[in-house]
């Protein structure tokens, strides 16, 4: 395998084509590049390097037939095909070389893409875009596949810097190409990518309004096809050091870019940026199943979850190869559980909705007899818990999995209890509560019961003069002279509870009617809803 120096790799990985002496910006990249290595070598050593995981995604990938000695990069979809930028020879002896690679200068290749990621049968992608002492570099195409946004390098001043040019194709070849009025003299504007609805071109520069080495910039394009200024993407994904190959997902869900910036594995490292309410939130590191210690950039993939990523990691022809990839998220589990927010006493059956950061539902679940609940969720997001229960405060809780490997994540979330009510219904003046609950065919108060009961303690306490009647009613399932007495001990076990935790016993008297007074008289047709609704304690305030 060819070595190449820190330089060359930079200027190949990056189609950042700065060239001057070695006393000029060149050897500034080469200090530059040995500094940044040695600090990433120290990093490595750390465990909070080490401990970079996966992020969510689990990726297999391999590199591809059509890599060569020299440096290739994939830039776009187009069709059923993939375009890639490469420096290997056409037609050896006419071609020209790059005298400060020693190399073809990059073109553009098309190549037919299969299922299973196989790109065969490479051919020039233009002939009015490729050019014999220029690069060509990474490309962009709208949807209808008729207007390109393609690098080309331009000499300026005894450098050469990459700008970004148009070019459409009316009929059957690429045709009036021009350069872009938003680049700017004697910096790179590199690696353009359009927004899904086509109206705003991501791209990478270092020109002026960087905040340090290459920042990622938009641009865009109005309705009469002018295009506003270069805006900055600004310090949640823009770092003192360099952010390149933007890649925009097709229902703009995500960025992917590069970054040596941000917190890594060592060279540039793949990036993923959530885009949520069109806001760009802040990147994570796609992990250790993708990105190496050396430079991983020009993600591109399809809806499939496969595309493609280049690398000068070892094990490559040379240069820099395309990888094929394919990845799998990686679900993790979310394992909560409801409480009382005084006591800590578990709660069963509470609801827990799950919304996305998107907004959307994605699970709504029950808390079982120990009140846990248990959900999936995916890693890197954020989620917002919605906990509810008859006769609790509605609570949320925010939730984010910060991990990317298979993990449990455990939470709990405490339900603060409503008071209870003084309501007149049907005639009856009454202490609203929530239902006490039995086991089935049971009498004793489940742990569960005490916390409601405490509530009628709250309210007789408040009103010393206060006396109520504890009714206890069933559905009409089974006996009737069963349901009565099984109402009967129902009663009687919330009246002892309240003399138990300080009520005057005169104050309390406990009627039990089993099935004689439903609320649903539904007969043998009743519903488990009706059912239910029948099956009840009630608070009558008799004084």
């Amino acid at each position: 395998m060819r070595k190449f120096t820190p330089a060359v790799l930079v200027l190949l990985a990056l189609f950042t084509v700065t060239f001057a002496t070695a006393q000029g910006p060149e050897a500034e990249a080469i200090e530059t590049s040995e500094t940044y290595s040695n600090v990433a070598a120290k990093d490595m050593e750390s465990k909070a390097i080490k401990a970079l995981d996966p992020n969510g995604y689990m990726y297999e990938f391999e590199n591809l037939n059509i890599n060569t000695p020299y440096s290739e990069h994939a830039t776009a979809f187009f069709r059923d095909k993939v375009i890639i930028s490469s420096a290997k020879k056409i037609g050896a002896f006419f071609t020209k070389k790059d005298k400060n690679t020693n190399e073809g200068f990059y073109n553009l290749y098309c190549g037919d893409l299969s299922q299973k990621g196989d790109v065969k049968n490479l051919v020039n992608f233009s002939r009015s875009i490729n050019t014999r002492e220029s690069h060509e570099g990474s490309i962009a195409l709208s949807n209808e596949q008729n207007v390109v946004f393609f690098t080309r390098s331009v000499e300026e001043n005894g450098q050469h810097n990459l700008k970004i040019f148009r070019a459409e194709m009316p009929e059957y070849e690429w045709t009036n190409i021009e350069m872009l009025p938003f680049n700017v003299e004697g910096y790179s504007i590199e690696n353009p990518v359009l927004s899904p609805n086509n109206k705003t071109i991501y791209f990478s520069s270092n020109m002026p309004g960087s905040k340090g080495g290459f920042d990622l910039f938009s641009v865009t394009i109005n309705d009469d096809g002018t295009y506003s200024k270069p805006k900055n993407l600004g310090s949640e994904i823009n770092t003192h050091k360099d952010e390149r190959f933007p890649y925009i997902m097709g229902d703009n869900s995500a960025l992917y870019f590069s970054s040596n910036g941000h917190y890594n594995l060592g060279g540039l490292d793949v990036f993923e940026s959530k885009i949520i309410d069109g806001k760009f939130n802040f990147p994570v590191n796609m992990g250790s199943s993708l990105n190496s210690t050396e430079d991983d950039f020009g993600f591109l993939m399809d809806q499939s979850n496969s595309g493609f990523f280049t690398s000068n990691r070892p094990g490559g022809k040379g240069g820099n190869d395309i990888y094929y990839f394919k990845r799998e998220k990686t679900t993790q589990i979310l394992q909560g559980t409801i409480v009382d927010y005084k006591t800590n006493m578990i709660l069963p059956n509470a609801t827990v909705t799950v919304v996305d950061a998107y907004g959307r539902v994605v699970d709504k679940i029950t808390s079982d007899d120990k009140g846990v609940f248990t959900t999936t969720v995916i890693p890197y997001n954020s989620y917002t818990l919605h906990a509810s229960k008859d006769g609790f405060i509605e609570t949320e809780e925010e939730f984010e999995s910060f991990r990317g490997d298979d993990f449990k994540h455990t939470v709990t979330i405490k339900l603060p209890q409503a008071k209870a009510e003084i309501v007149k219904e049907d005639e009856k003046l009454m202490i609203k509560i929530e239902n006490i609950y039995f086991d089935y065919n049971k009498w004793m108060l489940k742990d569960e019961s005490t916390l409601s009961l405490n509530k009628i303690i709250d309210v007789l306490n408040e009103n010393p003069e206060m006396k109520i009647e504890i009714n206890a009613h069933t559905d009409n399932r089974g006996r009737a002279t069963y349901n009565s007495k099984l109402s009967n001990k129902r009663a009687a076990s919330a009246r002892a509870y309240l003399l138990k935790n300080g009520i005057d016993a005169s104050r309390v008297i406990s009627n039990g009617y089993g099935e004689s007074q439903p609320i649903e008289d539904c007969g043998t047709k009743c519903s488990e809803a009706q059912h239910e609704t029948n099956r009840r304690i009630e608070f009558l305030i008799v004084e």
